[in-house]
């Protein structure tokens, strides 16, 4: 449990705080609901529709794809100390508000210590872009700038576009 000011109104805020991940091009899911589709069969979307993440690749190399984040739970922004790919140069969570403390300890956030969001695919939740962790079983450590998934597709027998 944290505790954060507003910036602008200095609004005291107290929750829990998570860190939630978007894979580029994962919102593809959005068109889709889980009991009609099957997180593989998304996978199979996704990897067709988005093959390649140039911006990613440019900086580290083949097959990388790039992951935004964001601070979840009692607000919605994008995360600090994230690296930014994309094409605009986003607000972060530490320019709305004040560095949250543990209420327990008294101590500053440490923002990779936050418990990443599970995002799942299944029956009884369709999270945007569950079906990677779902298809996988994997999801990025805190702040992870960027992932392989031609690394996971193989490892978990699923499709790997042809380049």
């Amino acid at each position: 449990m944290y505790s954060w000011n507003l910036r602008r109104h200095d609004v005291e805020r107290t929750g829990d705080l998570t860190l939630y991940w978007e894979a580029n091009g994962d919102p593809v899911s959005d068109d889709y609901y889980s009991d009609d589709t099957s997180a593989r069969e998304l996978w199979r979307i996704w990897r067709k529709r988005y093959p390649v993440d140039e911006r990613a690749e440019e900086r580290w190399g083949e097959g990388a794809v790039r992951i935004s984040w964001f601070v979840g739970g009692e607000v919605f922004e994008p995360a600090p100390h994230a690296i930014n790919l994309s094409d605009y140069d986003p607000e972060t969570f530490l320019d709305t508000y004040t560095t949250p403390i543990d209420v327990a300890t008294g101590e500053p956030i440490q923002w990779t210590r936050l418990p990443v969001e599970d995002k799942l695919w299944n029956e009884n939740r369709a999270d945007k872009g569950g079906f990677i962790q779902e298809a996988t079983g994997w999801k990025p450590s805190p702040l992870q700038p960027v992932f392989w998934p031609d690394q996971l597709a193989e490892a978990c027998g699923l499709f790997i576009p042809t380049r």
